[in-house]
């Protein structure tokens, strides 16, 4: 499972002092979050799945993205549109 890494990273926070390079990291974050949401889970699974089944990193990544904003959590803005 190790490895497995995004195109492009996603940096999360004010400055992007938070490096998440793909869905291992995203769920070891997602599992630090105070709060969950529907995006929330739909992130979870979709790193879940690109980890164990080997389905879209894309997807997770993207599903990663909605977590993050729906949370109010500051993402790099050219991190959205990769």
């Amino acid at each position: 499972m190790q490895g497995i890494n995004w195109d492009h990273p996603v940096r999360v926070g004010t400055n992007g002092e938070r490096c998440i390079n793909g869905p291992e990291d995203a769920l070891q974050y997602l599992s630090e979050w105070p709060q969950g949401g529907w995006f929330y889970e739909r992130a979870r699974n979709r790193c879940h799945a690109a980890l164990e089944r080997g389905e879209s990193l894309g997807l997770s990544r993207k599903a990663f993205i909605g977590a993050a904003i729906e949370c109010s959590f500051p993402i790099a803005e050219d991190d959205i549109a990769s």
